[in-house]
C-alpha cells in the first residue's frame, strides 16, 4: 500500500491534506479502496469529470472555429 501512494503523488497528496485517513488505513487496510474511490471524487478524476473536460475542451474549440470562418 505504501508502494502505492508514492507511486501516485496525487493520492500521497490528498492523504497528507485528509489525515484521517492515516488512521483508518492504518487501523484497516481493507478500506484502502474507499480511500481511492473518496479521493477521485473529491479531486474529480473519475471517468465522469474526464468526459465533462474533454466536452468543455471540445465545445471551446468549436466556438473559436465559429468565431473564425465569421472573420
Amino acid at each position: 500500500m505504501n508502494k502505492y501512494f508514492y507511486e501516485n503523488p496525487v493520492y500521497l497528496e490528498y492523504l497528507r491534506y485528509n489525515p484521517r485517513w492515516y488512521k483508518i488505513l492504518h487501523y484497516d487496510p481493507s478500506l484502502f479502496d474507499s480511500f481511492i474511490l473518496e479521493a477521485n471524487q473529491k479531486l474529480h478524476l473519475t471517468k465522469k469529470d474526464s468526459i465533462a473536460e474533454f466536452n468543455k475542451k471540445l465545445s471551446f474549440v468549436s466556438a473559436l472555429m465559429q468565431y473564425l470562418a465569421k472573420k
